[in-house]
C-alpha cells in the first residue's frame, strides 16, 4: 500500500486507485462515464477516511491534476 492515491469525481459519482485499480483503470472507469471529472493526488492510503466538500477532498498537500471534458462537450 502507498501513502498516496488518486481520487477522481464527477456530479455522479466518484472514485479511488486501490489496491486492486490503478490509475489507467481509475480513468478508464470515469471515461466510460462520459461526464466531465476532476482529478486529485491525494496525500494519504485510500484505506484512510477524510472528508470530501463540493466533490474535492479535504486533505492538506492535495494537488488538483486536471479536468476530464464530457467527450463531445461544446465550448
Amino acid at each position: 500500500m502507498t501513502d498516496k492515491h488518486f481520487y477522481a469525481s464527477s456530479v455522479y459519482t466518484w472514485m479511488t486507485t486501490n489496491a486492486t485499480r490503478d490509475l489507467r483503470q481509475l480513468l478508464q472507469l470515469m471515461d466510460k462515464e462520459g461526464e466531465t471529472y476532476n482529478l486529485y493526488l491525494v496525500p494519504l492510503p485510500y484505506t484512510e477516511d477524510y472528508d470530501i466538500k463540493r466533490y474535492q477532498p479535504q486533505v492538506e498537500g492535495t494537488q488538483w491534476l486536471g479536468t476530464f471534458e464530457k467527450k463531445g462537450k461544446s465550448k
